[in-house]
């Protein structure tokens, strides 16, 4: 379970409430049913990537760590106490979600993170039903889906670091049937994995589907 659902089945259990039921987070404030009847027609319209990385000073570093020494070196070096200058922009293939998010959501089970402090491989995962039915226009659709993601990471002095720091998505929902829009509030994910792999891109899209699959207590 998420954390959300866990809080909230904890409350539910503790105050009682056996009339209350966990609903999706994503369908608050829309016109579908919530709890859905059905699986819900969604169509994902772009999800934009954008990548920046914190320039550290390696002289105000601690450890001892070496930058001649490689990219070991360097990501010791990144995940030591380095004094934080400024964020710049890191350029990334990684340019749009929108296809990843797509392939993750045609399947029957689903992937979601079961716990973001720490992801460094896509085995933190844990398989619940698909409550989505991806459609391939809004005119089909209940629901249109865009959002964005960050991916944060280090710059050692002039040197990137090969490994992300973690990612973050955000999700606004459209209704297609009153034209109402709602930005869901970002997940954050400790992602450490080699930047710009596919493997990112992929912990990237489940990342999304987390957020998307998230339930609360109504």
């Amino acid at each position: 379970m998420c954390r959300i659902e866990l809080v909230a089945t904890a409350l539910a259990i503790g105050l009682g409430l056996g009339g209350c039921s966990l609903k999706y987070d994503l369908l608050s404030g829309t016109s579908v049913p919530n709890p859905p009847s059905g699986p819900i027609k969604i169509y994902i319209k772009e999800f934009k990537v954008e990548s920046k990385a914190s320039v550290v000073d390696p002289s105000a570093a601690v450890g001892g760590a070496s930058v001649e020494s490689g990219s070991s070196g360097i990501n010791a070096l990144a995940s030591s106490a380095g004094n934080k200058l400024i964020e710049i922009s890191r350029p990334t293939r990684i340019e749009d979600l929108s296809g990843a998010i797509a392939r993750e959501l045609r399947r029957d089970k689903v992937r979601v993170f079961s716990q973001l402090e720490v992801i460094k491989d896509l085995q933190t995962v844990r398989v619940v039903a698909n409550p989505f039915q991806l459609v391939s226009s809004d005119a089909e659709a209940q629901l249109e889906i865009s959002g964005s993601a960050l991916i944060s990471s280090q710059r050692i002095g002039k040197v990137f670091s090969q490994e992300t720091k973690s990612i973050e998505v955000a999700v606004t929902v459209k209704d297609l049937k009153n034209g109402a829009a709602n930005k869901k509030t970002p997940l954050r994910a400790g992602v450490k994995m080699v930047f710009n792999s596919k493997e990112l891109e992929e912990a990237m899209a489940i990342a999304v589907v987390t957020n998307m699959a998230q339930k609360i207590l109504f």
